[in-house]
């Protein structure tokens, strides 16, 4: 097998990327070294060169993984920061860039899918990681908005935590589960309609409008 000879570094990223697609579509147990060497143009050697085992090698990707997600996270929270958006245009703008990161790139949702069935690592240390700046900002401004009476007697962790986690379902029955994604229009659609449920359900009503 001709192998093109490549600085450490750049050959242990071609590793992650190549393993990262085989473990997304196959699993950890399905995507083995070999069929990982084979894609990669590398002999199996190679791969245990990097990585001691097949369990580091997906140790790497769970890191990497994460460490791209942070950075989209980061870049949400600096515009955050920089706008003084109410909270309506803050869930409609973060809606919009979750779902268009899964769009563009399924990848992660899989990983944590395949976690979730066998075990269940990648999908624990997503949620343990250091949370999205931008979800920081959008539970701060509820817990300002109950403080403030502005809301209505709710939990601002769970509340931000059902929104995002309502966003990674549609992706998942999307982009993962649908052999065909809905057209950008309807991505749109579906964050507009969300945010207007969550606002009707979370903005505090005249006490003549509440109910026993």
């Amino acid at each position: 097998m001709g192998q093109k000879r490549m600085p450490h570094d750049e050959r242990r990223q071609q590793i992650i990327a190549v393993a990262t697609e085989l473990f997304a579509s196959k699993g950890f147990r399905g995507a083995t070294t070999r069929s990982i060497a084979e894609t990669a143009g590398v002999s199996e050697a190679i791969i245990f060169r990097h990585f001691a085992t097949k369990e580091d090698l997906y140790d790497a990707i769970i890191t990497t993984s994460l460490e791209k997600r942070r950075e989209g996270w980061d870049r949400d929270a600096l515009i955050a920061d920089a706008q003084d958006e109410d909270l309506d245009s803050l869930l409609l703008r973060f809606g919009r860039s979750v779902i268009e990161r899964h769009r563009k790139d399924p990848t992660f949702i899989r990983l944590m899918m395949y976690s979730s069935l066998e075990d269940h690592k990648f999908r624990q240390l997503f949620f343990e990681s250091r949370r999205s700046p931008f979800l920081k900002i959008i539970r701060q401004r509820l817990a300002e908005g109950v403080e403030s009476g502005a809301l209505g007697d709710i939990d601002p962790a769970l509340t931000t935590r059902t929104f995002f986690r309502t966003l990674l379902q549609y992706c998942m029955s999307n982009f993962v589960a649908s052999d065909t994604p809905p057209d950008p229009a309807d991505d749109e659609a579906y964050v507009v309609n969300l945010v207007k449920v969550y606002a009707k359900g979370i903005h505090a009503r005249p006490a003549e409008q509440v109910t026993a």
